[in-house]
């Protein structure tokens, strides 16, 4: 006899859970309140008071009594893409206001922590309606730091882009949701909700389940959207390119997070299942390796005719999604555990690489990889850091993305004892593991064996990013060493 459904039509939430979440919004009020009435205050203050207060947010989540590891990393990540603005500071009035105006840039560094306590929120969900209303406050933030720039064509462009095309994955999310409850009843993620819905409903009925598993499809699709993955990557590319190198740092790191917490929140009612034969645990595994594998060929693949340093970013920022897409086919698995190291290790490298290109653009004019060149003999111990890493990126030995890349590896070939099906997934992987060796190491190449033209100049490290490129790196390299030393 199915159990009362009614018992699942409401989430508990307590006042505790959101309190970094309504810290961050306080701290953007009073940013915004600042920028309206005391104008003598210069905009570079509202960076250092963002960031650092996204950091300590970050210590809190981490510490508090609802810490998830999630929120942590989208607190970083906002915190890193902030003071990253901090030293971009040049090229956003020019590109905002006009000349060295500052007039206009100050919602720049406040709107991160809006979409930060938007994160935070998601990972605390456990209804559609809570993911629903936090994913909203992060992509339509997201839209606005994406086409923030308006004297600049590319940031335009990619602000609409990203507008149009995250409009429809709303829709579809959306869609998805409504057929959740018309099937279920409910709102609320659940495994007994999940379970009693697939046997029929009330009604006991096949209609049923077939009208709840379209659901879970669709939500599904709207998360996909969120990571990156196929075939929902599309707006990657163009808006990395397009959007300002800090806003592209956030989406990159922050929002990423965002979507990969949405993901373990869809699946984790799943877990019950996961037991080889059950036709939904079959399709879903069949589903996650199908999309996890074209993930990893269009990121990597198409990483390797990249020209553009963000645009190559881009793509890889959807081949590390299809590593981490890995974690989700083994359905038992620890995959919210896996896939946030996963996300540290990554949020770290690329942080570090945006850095890198940021710092390159506003000195050299341009974000080729060719501007690179040469940095290996006018700048060695910042050539060196920047090495560090995109070979992280790669998954060198030694560096924390050789580790986390590992797992991946490992959490294939747990599953393989469950799905042996699924051993045609393991060349892929090496294949686009492979590959990512060539393109990310095109950047390495241009700084050791291109030679610097005669006006190249050494650069200028400014401080926070000298600072970040040094922690990053300190970072991936204990983190990948560790196993040596632990064992010593």
């Amino acid at each position: 006899m199915m159990q009362d459904i009614s018992t699942y039509c409401s989430a508990t939430y307590t006042w505790g859970q959101f309190t970094p979440a309504f810290i961050l919004i306080g701290l953007a009020a009073v940013l915004i309140m600042a920028d309206t009435f005391v104008k003598s205050l210069p905009k570079r203050a509202y960076s250092l008071a963002a960031g650092f207060g996204a950091l300590l947010v970050a210590c809190y989540v981490y510490s508090g009594e609802h810490a998830n590891a999630f929120g942590m990393l989208a607190c970083l990540g906002t915190a890193l893409s902030i003071f990253l603005a901090f030293d971009y500071t040049k090229v956003c009035c020019a590109s905002i206001a006009g000349g060295s105006s500052e007039e206009g840039t100050g919602e720049f560094y406040a709107l991160p922590l809006v979409a930060c306590a938007g994160i935070i929120c998601l990972t605390q969900a456990v209804d559609l309606i809570m993911v629903f209303v936090s994913l909203e406050v992060v992509t339509l933030t997201s839209y606005v730091l994406a086409g923030y720039f308006r004297r600049n064509q590319g940031s335009v462009e990619a602000g609409i882009k990203y507008l149009v095309l995250g409009a429809m994955s709303t829709g579809i999310l959306v869609f998805g949701a409504a057929w959740y409850f018309g099937m279920s009843g409910t709102f609320i993620l659940d495994s007994t909700v999940v379970i009693d819905t697939l046997r029929g409903g009330q009604v006991a009925s096949g209609t049923v389940a077939l009208g709840f598993l379209m659901a879970v499809a669709l939500l599904f699709v709207g998360a996909f959207f969120k990571v990156g993955a196929a075939p929902m990557h599309i707006w990657i590319p163009d808006v990395y390119q397009g959007a300002p190198t800090p806003t592209t740092t956030f989406l990159a790191v922050a929002s990423k997070t965002a979507g990969f917490a949405l993901l373990c929140t869809l699946v984790t009612p799943f877990r019950t299942l996961a037991v080889p034969g059950i036709p939904v645990a079959d399709m879903l595994v069949t589903a996650f390796a199908i999309v996890a594998a074209a993930t990893l060929l269009i990121g990597n693949l198409g990483a390797l005719f990249q020209t553009n340093a963000k645009r190559l970013l881009g793509y890889s920022s959807i081949g590390q999604a299809g590593f981490i897409l890995i974690f989700f086919v083994n359905l038992d698995g620890i995959f919210e555990l896996y896939s946030a190291m996963y996300m540290l290790a990554y949020t770290l490298a690329t942080a570090a690489a945006f850095y890198a290109v940021a710092m390159v653009r506003t000195q050299r004019g341009s974000e080729e990889i060719s501007a690179f060149r040469g940095l290996g003999k006018t700048n060695p111990r910042t050539a060196f850091l920047i090495t560090v890493s995109f070979a992280s990126l790669a998954g060198v030995p030694l560096t924390f993305g050789f580790i986390v890349k590992m797992y991946s590896f490992i959490a294939l070939i747990s599953a393989m004892q469950n799905w042996a099906c699924l051993i045609w997934l393991l060349p892929v992987m090496i294949i686009c593991a492979t590959a990512g060796f060539y393109y990310y190491f095109k950047v390495i190449r241009a700084m050791y064996w291109e030679k610097p033209q005669a006006d190249d100049k050494p650069l200028c490290v400014p401080f926070c990013t000298g600072l970040v490129l040094s922690i990053c790196t300190v970072i991936l390299i204990l983190m990948g060493s560790w196993p040596l030393i632990a064992g010593m």
